[in-house]
């Protein structure tokens, strides 16, 4: 466990999912009173840190306004048990239901005011979620996946695919990606899920994102979710003024939506 000084706590977790061990970081506030939880999801072939530690930045930045906060490696990946040869949406989906789980059964959590953050394919993961869970009351979706297919299809090529058929994984900027992760990337619908939900969802996209393009935040708008464009920003939030932006803005959504009794419930 790590204290900073700043009136707040981290520990490394350890959760079981499938037949593996994945592991990630619980941020806590110190504070005697239960808190919010928040989960955070990563993306496609990310981390729970993420790229230039956008996650880890955004987890402390909720952790210092009173959240508690839970960061973690899919299968496969980061400091989680697996190989990523055998990632598929459905096994991330289930790490993120097991991840959750563990969230919810700590001590320091009310379990029934919940909040997740979800990046690209994290996005789609959470309205997933949030469609099965009306202790969900918020999300924040940074650039997420609304057609799933026609997306990951479009982030590899045909030698891509070709490998794939042959030898059953495809080498992909160094990641080592099993081809029934692309034959299954279809099997759910993000948008349809998001309908079934009642948690209220902000969208934060960047308006020159090449590898989810914008169309993917205007269905989610059409779904009702509340959509705000980063002018200029691309797919990894890639600056330092887009990454604070999005933090800023996701801080104050769960702040509005959890830290009030707007909903009717009791902190």
């Amino acid at each position: 466990m790590t204290d900073k000084g700043g009136g707040s706590l981290m520990h490394p977790v350890e959760f079981q999912s499938g037949n593996e061990t994945l592991r990630g970081r619980l941020h806590m506030p110190r504070t005697d009173a239960k808190t919010p939880g928040i989960l955070i999801l990563p993306g496609f072939a990310d981390t729970a840190g993420g790229m230039h530690d956008m996650h880890a930045h955004l987890a402390k930045a909720l952790q210092r306004s009173g959240f508690t906060v839970l960061r973690f490696d899919y299968r496969g990946l980061g400091e989680s048990d697996g190989d990523f040869r055998e990632f598929t949406v459905q096994f991330a989906l289930e790490d993120a239901w097991n991840a959750l789980a563990l969230l919810r059964r700590r001590p320091e959590v009310n379990a029934e005011v919940i909040g997740v953050s979800g990046f690209s394919l994290g996005g789609a993961l959470a309205a997933q979620l949030a469609s099965r869970l009306p202790e969900i009351r918020a999300m924040c979706l940074w650039a997420p996946v609304a057609f799933p297919e026609r997306v990951f299809n479009g982030f590899f090529n045909e030698a891509h695919k070709a490998q794939g058929k042959s030898r059953g994984w495809m080498d992909w900027m160094g990641w080592a990606v099993g081809h029934r992760f692309l034959t299954t990337a279809g099997s759910f619908d993000p948008l349809a899920a998001i309908e079934q939900s009642r948690a209220e969802a902000l969208v934060l996209h960047g308006t020159s994102d090449q590898e989810v393009l914008p169309e993917n935040a205007s269905a989610y708008g059409d779904k009702g979710c509340d959509v705000r464009w980063l002018d200029g920003g691309d797919h990894l939030f890639s600056s330092v003024t887009l990454e604070e932006q999005a933090i800023s803005a996701t801080v104050d959504w769960f702040s509005d939506k959890l830290l009030t009794n707007k909903a009717g419930y009791s902190l």
